[in-house]
C-alpha cells in the first residue's frame, strides 16, 4: 500500500506542538518526511471472523482469541463478525526513527511523531480497502487491545489469529510489545443492522486523567 504524505497535523499533536511551527520545525518535517516515506513499507491484513459471545468473553471462532471485558461487549453489541486488523509500516520506520535522532534530537521526535501519524493513515485506508467488500453491513470503529478494559495481553492470540508474523512481519517482544513498533492490532465489528454510536477515544482511553491534550481543551485524534 502507498503512502505519499504524512498527515502534519496529526503529526504535530502527536509531538505536543500547538503554536504554528516554526521554519525550523517546518524544514525538520520536511526532511524527515522524505526521510520516512523512503524507508517504510505499509502492508496490512486482516481475518474476517464470526463472534460468538460468552459468559467468559467474546470467541473469535477459528482461533484461541478471546476478547474480554466489558467495554469490547458494549462496543460488539448485535455484531455477528469481526475483522481482525493488524497494521504496520514494517521495521524501517524503527530504523528511520533510530537514525534521524543519532543525528538530531529534534528529527528523532519529528520521525517518531510523523511515523505514528502514518501508522494511523494506514489503518484508516485498509478499513476502508477492507470495509468496501462489506457494502450490505454496518461497521464499528477500530477498538484495539488496551482501550479500555481489554487487556493488552490478548496480542499474542490476536497475531496467531491473523498470523501476522508470516503475513506483514509483526510479532511480540518479550515485554508484549508489537514489533516493529509501529504496528497496530485493531478489531472492527460487522453488524447487519445500524450501529449506535458508542463511546470512544477520551471515553475510554485510560490515559485520559493525564492526557496533555486534554489538559489543554483538545483531543489526540
Amino acid at each position: 500500500m502507498m503512502l505519499t504524505s504524512v498527515d502534519r497535523k496529526q503529526a504535530f499533536r502527536y509531538l505536543g506542538l500547538h503554536d504554528s511551527p516554526d521554519a525550523v520545525m517546518l524544514a525538520t518535517a520536511d526532511r524527515c518526511e522524505r526521510l520516512l516515506l523512503a524507508a517504510v513499507k505499509p502492508r496490512f491484513a486482516y481475518q474476517v471472523c464470526p463472534l460468538t459471545f460468552t459468559p467468559e468473553g467474546i470467541l473469535c471462532e477459528g482461533s484461541t482469541l478471546l476478547l474480554q471485558g466489558q467495554d469490547i461487549r458494549t462496543h460488539l453489541n448485535g455484531c455477528t463478525q469481526g475483522i481482525l486488523l493488524c497494521a504496520t509500516l514494517s521495521a524501517g520506520a524503527d530504523t528511520a526513527i533510530r537514525r534521524a535522532g543519532a543525528e538530531d534530537v529534534l528529527a528523532g521526535m519529528m520521525t517518531d511523531a510523523m511515523a505514528s501519524a502514518l501508522t494511523e493513515q494506514l489503518c484508516d485506508c485498509a478499513e476502508k480497502e477492507i470495509l468496501a467488500q462489506f457494502p450490505e453491513l454496518y461497521a464499528t470503529w477500530r477498538f484495539s487491545p488496551g482501550y479500555g478494559d481489554l487487556p493488552l495481553a490478548v496480542q499474542g492470540d490476536f497475531l496467531h489469529a491473523v498470523n501476522a508474523g508470516r503475513r506483514v512481519g509483526v510479532s511480540l517482544s518479550d515485554g508484549g510489545m508489537l514489533v516493529p513498533t509501529k504496528s497496530v492490532t485493531a478489531i472492527i465489528g460487522l453488524s447487519e443492522h445500524p450501529i449506535p454510536k458508542g463511546k470512544r477515544g477520551c471515553a475510554v482511553c485510560k490515559a485520559a486523567a493525564s492526557c496533555p491534550y486534554r489538559a489543554k481543551g483538545e483531543h489526540c485524534k
